[in-house]
């Protein structure tokens, strides 16, 4: 994965960035077991049943009951990955020590360096120097490394025993922001294949990761979070995301869109945010998929990653509130999207499974009917020929699962439902609307079947146009192939 010759001076790099993720052996430089920086990692890498690990601390003794070595130097030869955590003063040296030991593959969780002025700029460079002559490759300064579910290695400050698996990569510039990505998809259910946080990235960037994500089978969906593109570097993006987007999407998430955001970018991780206009454009060139919060982001991710690609036809939508399902139309028009004309014989049949009050169009409006009447219109909307895609909307009163009242457990109903949706074959999502506890029901019934429970109208209608936006970038790639 390594870049061009000019640009990256001749490095003599290796051809992958996979020991990063699955390394065989790996050295903690500024191991600890106080509370506080590089415990997290120490403990998480400590763990990991089929890693060898060595510790190294200038003050030697054990750390979690494990021996440490004094330096670098006394480690053997053929380590795969040292994850440095000493004071920025002391990181030159340790580089060095580990070019001398034969490492190729470094991260430097170590903050104190461009992102505080020209000292720490001078040491950074000095950094890749080194690299650059002993054929390394360097995740940092400033970062907290990687996560790998696929087999749970970590050197984030992330809790293990809760990464859930799946298809999501994450690509963020901030370590704790990368962090934070970690908890929050943890949290709402959203499967996770790896993590990376590039902080300064000084020499691994957001451009290599996403050559190598793009040929990683736990990978269906990227996701990057980036402060700014570096010199020089732009070319190289436009055709490595337009290679990348051919195989599977990709979403990006950048900060310093503001002359105040900019300024804080620059104070954060040393980046430069640039024009966000050429920024904008060298996106939509290269076929990446731009979107602007971290909850369209979680959202399109969740979506993208879940649901098959629609075929030919617009969008369905079935709702138990008329006033949402009218939002929702107004939402997806303003997005370029086209709600199904629903054949004659699909309004007759809606009409035999819903009450007489119903309205059997599109969007198909069911009001207080709706557990009864969901399961088949979810069943003959799926037969239709006009629709690619269907929306639910559930705004189901609270009083329904109330304890004081009829204490409904609707999670069987909704299990049924994403059974029941998922063999239409048709890519299927869910926006939940007011009571969280039949919410959560929604989110667990429906889970089973991988359909998401989204929880705001505006980013469920941006995430269902990103995959036809994402459609068509395919079948455009798809074309040109064949040619």
């Amino acid at each position: 994965m390594c870049r061009k010759a000019e640009e990256r001076d001749a490095l003599k790099c290796d051809r992958s960035l996979d020991a990063f993720f699955n390394p065989r052996s790996v050295a903690v430089i500024g191991a600890t077991e106080t509370l506080g920086f590089g415990h997290a990692p120490t403990k998480n890498i400590l763990s990991h049943p089929k890693i060898k690990k060595f510790l190294v601390n200038v003050k030697g003794g054990k750390v979690m009951g494990v021996d440490v070595l004094r330096t670098v130097r006394e480690l053997p030869e053929g380590v795969d990955l040292a994850v440095i955590m000493v004071p920025s003063s002391s990181v030159i040296d340790v580089v060095k020590e580990c070019a001398e030991k034969g490492i190729r593959h470094v991260i430097i969780e170590s903050a104190g360096f461009s992102e505080t002025g020209d000292e720490g700029a001078r040491l950074e460079r000095e950094v890749v120097k080194i690299a650059r002559a002993n054929g390394m490759r360097v995740i940092g300064p400033n970062c907290v490394g990687v996560v790998n579910t696929s087999n749970m290695f970590t050197t984030a400050d992330v809790d293990v025993a809760v990464l859930v698996k799946g298809g999501v990569a994450f690509v963020a510039q901030s370590g704790v922001f990368g962090t934070a990505l970690v908890d929050r998809a943890c949290s709402e259910g959203l499967g996770l294949s790896k993590v990376v946080t590039l902080g300064n990235k000084c020499d691994v960037d957001e451009i290599d990761l996403v050559e190598y994500l793009a040929d990683d089978e736990e990978t269906k969906v990227i996701g990057l979070y980036v402060e700014g593109v570096k010199p020089r570097r732009g070319r190289r993006m436009i055709d490595v995301f337009r290679a990348a987007s051919a195989k599977k999407p990709i979403l990006v998430l950048k900060s310093g869109r503001t002359e105040a955001g900019s300024k804080a970018v620059k104070s954060h991780t040393g980046s430069l945010a640039g024009s966000d206009k050429v920024f904008d454009a060298a996106v939509k060139q290269s076929g990446a998929i731009r979107v602007e919060s971290i909850d369209e982001l979680f959202y399109t991710a969740m979506v993208l990653a879940s649901q098959p690609l629609p075929p030919d036809g617009d969008v369905a939508i079935i709702t138990n509130s008329g006033s949402l399902g009218a939002m929702m139309c107004d939402e997806l028009e303003l997005l370029g999207l086209k709600l199904a004309v629903l054949l004659p014989e699909t309004v007759d049949k809606l009409r035999k499974v819903t009450p007489p009050w119903a309205s059997c169009r599109n969007p198909v409006d069911v009001g207080p009917a709706i557990i009864e009447s969901a399961i088949p219109a979810i069943e003959i909307l799926g037969r239709d020929q006009n629709v690619g895609f269907i929306v639910m909307i559930f705004a189901i009163p609270g009083i329904v699962s109330s304890p004081r009242y009829f204490n409904a457990d609707l999670t069987p109903f909704f299990e049924i439902l994403g059974e029941t949706a998922s063999k239409t074959g048709k890519p299927t999502v869910t926006l939940g609307f007011g009571d969280e506890r039949i919410i959560k029901m929604a989110e667990k019934g429906l889970g089973k079947s991988r359909i998401p429970v989204l929880r705001n109208l505006t980013l469920t209608a941006k995430a269902v146009a990103s995959l036809y936006e994402y459609k068509k970038l395919k079948n455009k790639t798809d074309k040109n192939k064949s040619i």
